[in-house]
């Protein structure tokens, strides 16, 4: 009920942003190049049937908003958390890679795989979304990496910490032009089942804030 009602309240604001031409607009992506924001973080990847279902709907908002940054397929993921949020200024060294990719591995190793079903679109003020829901697992292991990582001397320095499970899957890079149209095709979006899936495996990367350069440092096992 929680997770619903934040999706509910996001999509709200998102809206009334759009119908009012108050969209938060993301100016990076117009010089990728010069953005050196980058950041560590604990991702989860989509199955292609999944990935396929999103850029179906994301072709037919593309025709009717082209200026705005559409996610290509492979960059498409799920953020667990984020252990340092992206920034200009981030730099971790090798040694202190190893030590986040051993402790949070440990971790990652007593959780148990998460079962994910997204289902549903919507917008935010600056991004359009897909819906993720997911089993108590990710709660769990969210919970024990906040508490365990300062206990070993790690950095957590999440933008927030975030209950959603979501799927960021277009960013407004220019004013909307066609709200009425692109928000009428986003109703139709708002239940659509993307499908179901399992996650055994996590990604430990430093990417991007797109996810579009991303290095991975390893890939790290659910318990099984």
């Amino acid at each position: 009920m929680q997770l619903i009602t934040l999706y509910n309240n996001i999509n709200q604001q998102g809206m009334t942003a759009i119908r009012n031409h108050q969209e938060q607009l993301d100016r990076n992506l117009l010089n990728p190049d010069k953005d050196m924001r980058r950041g560590l973080t604990l991702t989860a990847s989509l199955p292609a049937h999944v990935s396929r279902n999103i850029m179906f709907c994301l072709q037919k908002l593309a025709a009717i908003e082209p200026n705005q940054y559409f996610y290509p397929p492979s960059d498409l993921h799920i953020t667990i958390i984020d252990l340092i949020a992206a920034s200009s200024d981030f730099s971790l060294l090798t040694f202190e890679e190893e030590k986040y990719k051993n402790v949070v591995g440990q971790i990652i190793s007593q959780i148990g795989p998460i079962h994910w079903r997204l289902a549903g679109m919507l917008t935010s003020s600056g991004a359009l979304l897909v819906k993720g829901y997911y089993s108590a697992e990710l709660s769990t292991l969210r919970n024990t990496l906040r508490k365990e990582l300062p206990l070993h001397d790690l950095l957590l320095k999440e933008r927030y910490p975030t209950i959603s499970g979501h799927v960021t899957v277009a960013r407004y890079t220019s004013p909307i032009q066609q709200a009425d149209r692109f928000l009428k095709t986003l109703e139709e979006f708002k239940s659509i089942n993307f499908g179901q899936f399992t996650t055994s495996s996590l990604d430990l990367v430093v990417h991007d804030w797109y996810n579009h350069n991303s290095r991975l440092i390893s890939k790290l096992a659910l318990c099984s």
